[in-house]
């Protein structure tokens, strides 16, 4: 669809809602002749509505003021939660929880199945429950969680918590998604994603500087050692953020405190061209049919899981990395990892950019991989010694671009899903071969294969060819079902007319004549 039909499509309202109605109960009134499956939203749809293109910005910087920084808040605070344990590993924990051979790579692994075995009752949980709530208290658990791993000084007590940080962390993927769905237009969800997203790589750099501030603490202060300061820092940043997401984050454009009911059907409105409506509880077997499958379900999951086998085992091993294999002291280790996070932020900003300009998701993402391939080959030729340190870290920064393609697959997940019972299996689906890949991605770093791990590099070599695969794979199949569904639309004149009248029906993508594929 061009950037013409995009506009037209979302701005096919009234102008200005006021004039029509006068007060809440004639709105509300004008509202109920229209039949909608969707919970959130019914009551709050009004076909009619005209919404300016300036309008539409306005509101959008109002989405990005009130809504977005609350995102980022809750992203960085689980991102920060679950890393702590990076900058750790060199600043003696490793010796002070007596953990051997393969253990440290355990405690990530286990993080992650905690994820894989909560994500299908978590999609189920965001489905039914206030996203807001949800979110919120999770996030208080964390911080209670991080909080008794600061004193948990054995590696049985650490396994345990690493689950439960994982079971419950697989609450906020699916939630933020079905905040940037609910907010945001398709053509918005791309900087949107990479803004809340690349709070990964700030709170990389963040505990890159912890690590480095607190490796300062020598000896006991007060009875903890330097680990144990950080990660009760970090626990109680966490309760801290999980108050306040809890009671500001709103549960969707309905339920928001800071609009007037008008303004509810204007929000409500305006992501109509989405044709993936705001809600709605009840779950059809259909759908799960539907999901089960689609072909498309299985090239998501392909693309998370290729994708975070490498970038899950770079993430967790970055430090030892620095340290060990290219020969720097742990406080350069610490710095040196600094500008890993910084990295992080502009690629997926670079490819936020690339996507957008040009509406190439999939193509981008095969480009991603090039740096990485480039950073690879360097890392397996060069032989390490002091004189080339400088070139190993310069081709290990390299190997961090290939994390970029993490919220372009998820925006393929959440611009390319529609009806919400199908919605919460393929994010369910999308988000266990997430969390499987990176806890597969420690264990390609064997203890034997140290300090360098030259296997795993030839294996990431493996994964890059194959995710470009599956890239043109699954590029084919959404091109094919766009010319399909263009072709049944069509006028006799060749104008096809997008009008998103069943926008709120909780139609799959499949069902919906009106929907588009992005690319």
């Amino acid at each position: 669809m061009s950037k013409k039909d995009n506009i037209i499509s979302t701005t096919e309202h009234v102008e200005d809602a006021h004039d029509e109605y006068q007060d809440v109960e004639t709105l509300k009134a004008g509202r109920d002749h229209v039949e909608v499956a969707d919970d959130e939203a019914r009551n709050y749809v009004n076909p009619d509505l005209i919404i300016t293109e300036e309008e539409s910005k306005r509101m959008r910087n109002r989405i990005h003021k009130r809504v977005l920084p609350l995102m980022c808040l809750a992203y960085i605070t689980q991102a920060m939660d679950k890393g702590t344990l990076g900058p750790a590993s060199i600043m003696g924990w490793i010796e002070d929880t007596g953990a051997k051979g393969n253990e440290y790579a355990l405690t990530s692994t286990l993080l992650w199945c905690g994820i894989i075995v909560g994500e299908p009752m978590a999609n189920q949980l965001v489905r039914r429950l206030p996203l807001g709530k949800l979110l919120g208290s999770a996030m208080l658990i964390w911080s209670g969680l991080l909080m008794g791993l600061t004193f948990s000084l054995s590696i049985p007590p650490v396994f345990a918590i690493r689950f439960l940080l994982g079971m419950f962390e697989s609450l906020f993927g699916p939630v933020l998604l079905s905040i940037t769905v609910q907010w945001y237009l398709k053509d918005e969800q791309p900087f949107v994603s990479s803004v809340w997203q690349s709070m990964l790589g700030a709170s990389q750099a963040i505990m890159s500087l912890f690590g480095y501030a607190f490796y300062h603490l020598s000896g006991k202060k007060a009875g903890l050692r330097n680990w144990q300061w950080m990660t009760l820092t970090v626990s109680l940043f966490s309760f801290c953020s999980a108050v306040i997401t809890f009671f500001f984050l709103p549960d969707s454009p309905t339920r928001a405190r800071w609009l007037s009911e008008e303004e509810k059907t204007k929000y409500v409105e305006r992501v109509r061209s989405n044709n993936q409506g705001i809600k709605h509880k009840e779950f059809k077997k259909s759908q799960l049919y539907e999901a089960i499958q689609d072909p498309y379900t299985y090239c998501l999951f392909m693309l998370a899981f290729l994708n975070t086998i490498v970038v899950g085992g770079i993430n967790t091993f970055n430090a030892i990395l620095i340290n060990k294999a290219f020969g720097f002291s742990v406080l350069d280790s610490q710095l040196l990892s600094i500008p890993l996070g910084v990295m992080v932020v502009l690629t997926y900003f670079l490819q936020a950019y690339l996507v957008t300009k040009t509406r190439q998701t999939l193509l981008v993402m095969i480009g991603t991989c090039i740096p990485n391939i480039v950073g690879t080959i360097g890392l397996i030729t060069l032989k390490p010694s002091n004189s080339t340190r400088g070139a190993s870290i310069v081709f290990f920064y390299l190997c961090q671009f290939f994390q970029s393609c993490n919220p372009s697959i998820f925006l393929m997940l959440s611009r390319n899903s529609a009806g919400q019972t199908k919605k919460s299996i393929t994010y369910a689906t999308t988000y266990i071969a997430w969390a499987g890949g990176n806890s597969c991605a420690s264990l390609l770093f064997r203890a034997q294969w140290a300090s360098r791990y030259l296997p795993t590099l030839y294996i990431h070599l493996g994964i890059y060819g194959t995710f470009i695969i599956v890239c043109l794979t699954t590029r084919v199949l959404l091109v094919r079902r766009n010319k399909k569904k263009i072709a049944a639309q069509a006028n006799e004149d060749g104008t096809v007319v997008t009008r998103n009248e069943r926008a709120f029906e909780d139609l799959t993508d499949l069902q919906n004549p009106d929907f588009r594929y992005s690319i």
